[in-house]
């Protein structure tokens, strides 16, 4: 498994609220209910974003990799190559990423025949459902959204919400703004677990900032939820 992955699977499980008990609780920071990802062109910006509070970093240049998973340290990095080829993949493998995104066509397939490194998929916003559960199969970390409208309307949120339960992987939301606390509130709730925004030291604080006051989810009590109206076959 990745190390994306684990951070990933570490932000939901956080998410829910789950606890591992008092000790470990009170020994541990809070796990954040959003991962903040940067994006990074070559690898001398690494340390100011990780110091910021990115926990994974996404490149757009291959041939700055290598150096910038070095700088990295023990923080997941990921590569976007939109059009992933075999060789893009091998060297993407071999300068030690975590992820790939990738946009499923225009990569080749004997690209992903390999299960490392993990699968970040791009995808418009317009994806209907035999496509989506098509993607459940590939094993993917995450997928990576178009921008999300502001402000987020209910049925915007249901979208999203569908994209990540049909495709059974959890969103990243793409930013070129620091969102405020209640956007990522309502993106969390629409199955959102991380927030991609731009490699400025400022934006990356102020999103990690406002990702640390989203409150843990509220769980839905027995009596809140819904009532059935159709009569049972015993109901006279």
């Amino acid at each position: 498994m990745s190390s994306f992955r684990t951070r990933l699977r570490q932000t939901a499980q956080g998410s829910r609220g789950r606890q591992m008990g008092f000790a470990a609780q009170a020994a541990s920071k809070p796990t954040p209910q959003l991962l903040v990802i940067a994006i990074v062109e070559e690898a001398s910006s690494d340390g100011a974003l990780i110091e910021s509070g990115a926990g994974a970093l996404i490149s757009t240049s291959l041939d700055a990799l290598e150096a910038v998973v070095a700088a990295a340290d023990d923080v997941p990095v990921g590569v976007r190559v939109d059009a992933t080829t075999v060789a893009t993949a091998e060297q993407a493998r071999e300068a030690g990423v975590d992820f790939i995104a990738f946009n499923d066509a225009e990569t080749e397939a004997e690209a992903l025949l390999e299960p490392e490194p993990g699968r970040v998929l791009l995808i418009e916003s317009d994806v209907d459902d035999e496509r989506l559960k098509s993607f459940s199969g590939m094993r993917l970390d995450a997928i990576i959204t178009a921008p999300p409208v502001h402000p987020l309307m209910v049925r915007d949120q249901l979208a999203l919400r569908r994209i990540a339960d049909r495709a059974g992987a959890p969103l990243i939301a793409p930013s070129a703004e620091a969102p405020g606390t209640a956007t990522l509130h309502a993106w969390r709730n629409a199955g959102v677990l991380a927030v991609l925004v731009p490699g400025d030291e400022a934006l990356v604080q102020a999103t990690v900032k406002a990702a640390a006051a989203v409150p843990a989810p509220t769980p839905i009590r027995d009596e809140e939820r819904g009532i059935a109206l159709v009569p049972s076959a015993g109901d006279g």
